[in-house]
């Protein structure tokens, strides 16, 4: 009786539910076309059908999420489907670069602009009939069917895909004109330009990402060593999230045990404080040293300023040489 006080007050402080902020949108960071203007106001699409899995259900204070916004109120977030250059732009040229659809109608406005090649060397262009992961090669056309440029489409299909709705992805010549021109189709079709970092919130809302595994993925894209590349990707596996299931799992579990001894302690064998004190302190442990790392993680994203002071002539400079060989 004298404990039930002390495992409430550990769930309350390490599991009460937190409600979303609307400054968290910078966190979900992802390269994005810059300087679209040109693009004309996209077409609203009527009737889009919804390709979300009713199961898969992100619960935060009672509420489904995924088709809450920001702030809280209802909006169109997941109805629309949205499109975006995901490869870097406005660099030295690349081979290959990607443009993106993800929403309920991704296949259909993928299918109004790309025309797959025939096979068996007949010519014109057929319908496109997408098979999940399944690769087709074709080319992309605008609203006046001219040619914009031969690409390769990636149908994954939800619950099968980043954000676990219906993503294209048109895999492009890399110059950013041929990414444009090829954007340009898409929005002329009906999709909407996706706002910064918007895939990787439609898999947190989706419930594809936890907020720890979405924040580790603008810290892999902004990460400069391999360390810091190498700690956000353990965070995007889940290794974070992993121990705070375990922690809430064996609160719960104490809770439970010591919940049920209220009202069926005669039925029950003794309690065991020594072994309850155990666990509790375990887990006591575990939270200090995730705190701990928390500032080895703001090391690894901020760097180190390290200033080599010494007389002229003493080897500052092959000091300085061999440790960047060293990192090499």
């Amino acid at each position: 009786m004298a404990l039930l006080p002390v495992f409430r007050t550990i769930i309350t402080h390490f599991f009460k539910p937190k409600t979303l902020n609307p400054s968290l949108s910078p966190l979900f960071h992802e390269p994005a076309a810059k300087n679209l203007s040109f693009l004309s106001k996209p077409k609203t699409l009527s009737k889009p059908h919804s390709s979300l899995n009713s199961k898969a259900t992100l619960l935060l204070n009672g509420q489904d999420q995924r088709f809450m916004g920001l702030n809280g109120t209802d909006d169109k977030l997941i109805s629309t489907t949205i499109a975006a250059i995901v490869t870097s732009v406005g660099g030295p040229p690349s081979s290959v670069g990607i443009v993106r659809l993800s929403g309920p109608s991704a296949v259909e406005i993928a299918a109004r602009v790309f025309k797959p090649m025939r096979k068996k060397k007949k010519k014109g262009f057929c319908v496109w009939k997408p098979t999940s992961h399944v690769v087709d090669y074709g080319v992309v056309m605008d609203h006046q069917g001219n040619v914009v440029d031969e690409v390769l489409a990636v149908p994954m299909l939800a619950p099968r895909s980043y954000t676990r709705e219906d993503v294209v992805e048109l895999q492009c010549h890399g110059t950013e004109v041929c990414l444009r021109r090829v954007l340009r189709a898409c929005i002329e079709a009906g999709a909407r330009l996706a706002e910064p970092g918007e895939f990787t919130l439609r898999a947190f809302l989706n419930g594809r990402l936890d907020l720890s595994q979405a924040e580790n993925v603008e810290k892999l894209i902004s990460s400069k060593s391999t360390a810091a590349a190498d700690a956000a990707l353990a965070g995007i596996q889940g290794g974070f999230a992993s121990m705070v299931k375990s922690l809430r799992t064996q609160c719960i579990e104490l809770l439970t045990e010591i919940e049920a001894r209220l009202d069926f302690d005669d039925e029950m064998p003794p309690l065991d404080l020594n072994l309850i004190m155990e666990k509790i302190h375990s887990m006591s442990e575990n939270v200090e040293n995730a705190l701990k790392t928390a500032n080895y993680d703001k090391l690894l994203q901020s760097g180190l300023q390290i200033a080599i002071v010494g007389r002229p002539n003493v080897g500052k400079s092959s000091l300085l040489n061999a440790w960047s060989k060293r990192a090499e």
